[in-house]
């Protein structure tokens, strides 16, 4: 009996521990974010726009990122609205990153998803295991 409370605690905190992650993303997502450019050849389907075209708040951001290295905090209702642009001759690809990839935020929710659903997986697997040997036994006995 203690087995089959064992796996169903670990079950139940594994499944606890990933879907609390999994809940609370939106608001992580609402945390730091940042802005990368990355020098690209641009794919054919892409749509590249250019720096002139962009919004004035998209031009500040940009820039900025230019500034720091190809790299710029924003907050979240920053986002760009182009995936590609045309600056001073070449192409960048702007991807938003969510959480501090310096402090590893987005690395560590997607550990805890992992280590939460194996748990869960663990703790189901041997709840099911031992209830089927405690079924076995009873058929055993029965006949």
């Amino acid at each position: 009996m203690r087995l089959v409370l064992a796996f169903a605690a670990l079950f139940v905190l594994g499944l606890a521990g990933a879907g609390y992650v999994i809940a609370t993303a939106p608001e992580q997502a609402a945390g730091s974010q940042t802005l990368e450019l990355s020098a690209v050849d641009a794919p054919e389907d892409a749509r590249v726009t250019a720096f002139e075209n962009l919004s004035d708040d998209d031009r500040r951001l940009v820039s900025s990122a230019v500034r720091g290295n190809g790299s710029a905090r924003i907050d979240p209702g920053q986002r760009p609205n182009a995936s590609h642009i045309r600056y001073e001759g070449s192409v960048y690809r702007l991807r938003v990153v969510v959480g501090d990839p310096a402090e590893g935020t987005t690395l560590a929710h997607l550990v805890a998803v992992v280590t939460g659903g194996a748990a869960a997986v663990v703790g189901a697997l041997g709840l099911v295991g031992a209830l089927f040997q405690a079924w076995r036994r009873e058929r055993d006995r029965t006949q």
